[in-house]
């Protein structure tokens, strides 16, 4: 089994799969790689607020569930 290895060295266009350099990736979004004076692979926090108005988690509409939803892109 191959190990992964999160892309430190960043974003590299232009290259074949097998001509890739090591620690880059040919396609990267919302990543970073330094946070707090240390390196560690995650992703960018968001920028602005989804929503200006509260979203439930009163009394009369308590948040009950949360999920994760992730979406994977065809090429």
């Amino acid at each position: 089994m191959a190990a992964l290895v999160f892309p430190f060295r960043g974003l590299h266009i232009g290259s074949l799969p097998g001509d890739q350099p090591p620690q880059t990736s040919p396609k990267l979004l919302n990543c970073r790689a330094l946070w707090r004076g240390r390196f560690r692979g995650g992703q960018r926090p968001g920028l602005a607020k989804w929503s200006t108005t509260q979203i439930g988690g009163t009394a009369q509409q308590p948040i009950v569930a949360l999920c994760s939803v992730s979406a994977v892109e065809s090429p």
